[in-house]
């Protein structure tokens, strides 16, 4: 399809008996360009999108958008940055709202979002959400994303902030404490942070969350092997 317009455009050139047409072809090509693009992305503060997103905003067909997308990607100003994600060259990416969109759904929780929070003092380099689907894990533009499975009934908790400039999905502090407490449970996280801050807790709140994971037993380790959680765990119990 771009391939046939670009050709049919340059025919055009040559056989202007045809104005009418002429000027139809300009309409379609200038419907789908780079300016263009960066130009309502602009208005809406907007640089990771999918090529739904484009559909949406130019009308443009599916053949119409891949001939886009690869022709702009080898130029080097669109970069994919996984299947079905791309953003605009020389723009600054949110990571957290790449962490959103590169997998849905999801939402920013465990160690990422305590840190967030000032939970813990530790600076975390990866971003890592929690996902109803499969765990997952990869690479994109030097940040490292993790995504760890909850069950479908425990995904829930989350909050939409501004960080970076974009609205992106994190788990309160509360439901990032238990799902924090859940993977160190399942013993997917091998130590607990003991420099974990507690004192802003709602610990009522974290008792409602671990309850969507329907295991009594969590309490149960928690009691048993974590100490640093004597407060949650007698929170719990009442």
């Amino acid at each position: 399809m771009w391939g046939m317009l670009v050709a049919w455009g340059e025919w055009m050139k040559v056989n202007t008996f045809d104005k009418k047409l002429f000027q139809l072809y300009h309409i379609i090509m200038s419907k789908l360009n780079l300016y263009k693009l960066q130009e309502k992305f602009g208005e809406i503060k907007k640089s990771i999108f999918t090529p739904q997103d484009l559909k949406l905003l130019f009308y443009a067909n599916d053949r119409a958008i891949n001939g886009f997308l690869t022709y702009n990607n080898k130029k080097g100003k669109i970069l994919k940055l996984k299947k079905g994600l791309y953003g605009i060259s020389k723009s600054n990416f949110s990571s957290n709202l790449i962490a959103n969109l590169a997998y849905k759904p999801s939402y920013i929780s465990f160690e990422t979002a305590l840190s967030y929070y000032h939970l813990i003092p530790e600076t975390v380099y990866s971003i890592i959400s929690a996902t109803s689907k499969a765990s997952r894990e990869w690479n994109m533009q030097n940040t490292n994303y993790v995504y760890r499975s909850i069950k479908k009934e425990a995904y829930a908790g989350y909050i939409i902030k501004t960080i970076e400039n974009e609205q992106v999905l994190i788990a309160t502090p509360e439901k990032a404490l238990a799902d924090y407490c859940y993977f160190i449970y399942l013993g997917k996280i091998k130590e607990w942070n003991s420099r974990l801050e507690l004192k802003d807790i709602n610990l009522k709140k974290v008792k409602e969350y671990l309850k969507l994971f329907n295991n009594r037993k969590i309490i149960n380790f928690i009691k048993k092997y974590l100490p640093q959680l004597c407060l949650i765990v007698n929170c719990l119990i009442g």
